[in-house]
């Protein structure tokens, strides 16, 4: 049994693993693309890089709870490549949170689905099988007095708008969660608290996971993650300021070999 805890996962870590194995197929960018500022990430890591940035934003700020919160990230559920991005155990219960990031979007909030845009997405779905799925883990070993709270909760959306309200999941900016964290009416005292949290921590509870697979892992996602943003740079700013200086100097050289050749003929 290894001696790494489920407490020691980081925010994005599940994700984080898929990103840099899918990246590892894309091969190094050349100096043109440098130049272009042609993005590092390969085309399937589009959104896994978007995903994980989710939910290390997310991360942060359930940092900031009070310490009578645990928090969980990246708890692998099933043999099917998913996980529960942050799993809570606090006062107010036990949380699952499914994160979603969609920068800039309108999302809409219907009782029985979510719209990101137009688009229907099966997000109270995929939080209630999440919170189903943690309630059959836990009920062998620590059976729970009360449900779980299943949420979804949204990075950086152009606006969330409530058309109505589901029946068991929250759906939340990621900006309001800490508050509705904090408000939910206390149900757990410390030692059922306690009695969860040490359930959920033991790496016995999921399987065959290698818990030890995450050394290295943000180092190399943080120097990905600088990689993109030089990208984005080169490509919005300085790409196109080294070549109007370009047209600038080539404009200038070519005024002055037509001014010289001009002078030559006239002589």
């Amino acid at each position: 049994m290894s001696s790494t805890r489920m407490r020691q996962r980081f925010a994005a870590q599940f994700i984080i693993e898929k990103l840099l194995r899918e990246q590892g197929t894309k091969p190094p960018r050349g100096r043109l693309d440098r130049f272009l500022g042609r993005t590092p990430l390969a085309p399937a890591s589009v959104g896994w890089y978007d995903g994980a940035e989710g939910e290390i934003e997310v991360g942060a700020r359930l940092a900031t709870l009070p310490p009578e919160w645990a928090v969980f990230h990246a708890l692998p559920i099933g043999g099917h490549g998913w996980d529960i991005d942050h799993v809570l155990v606090g006062p107010g219960g036990v949380v699952t949170i499914n994160t979603k990031q969609h920068r800039g979007q309108r999302v809409s909030v219907e009782r029985r689905t979510v719209l990101v845009g137009e688009r229907s997405v099966p997000y109270i779905r995929h939080a209630r099988f999440e919170a189903e799925r943690l309630t059959l883990l836990l009920q062998d070993r620590r059976p729970l007095t009360h449900p779980v709270h299943p949420a979804v909760v949204f990075v950086n959306p152009r606006s969330l708008h409530y058309r109505s309200l589901p029946d068991d999941v929250k759906v939340v900016d990621a900006r309001n969660l800490v508050e509705w964290l904090t408000d939910l009416p206390v149900t757990l005292g410390p030692a059922a608290r306690l009695g969860i949290i040490e359930v959920l921590d033991n790496p016995d509870m999921w399987g065959d996971l290698p818990v030890d697979s995450g050394a290295g892992l943000m180092q190399r996602f943080t120097a990905l993650e600088a990689e993109v943003r030089a990208a984005h740079l080169q490509r919005r700013v300085l790409c196109p300021l080294e070549l109007a200086l370009s047209g600038t100097v080539f404009a200038g050289v070519i005024g002055v070999s037509a001014g010289l050749i001009g002078s030559l003929l006239g002589g």
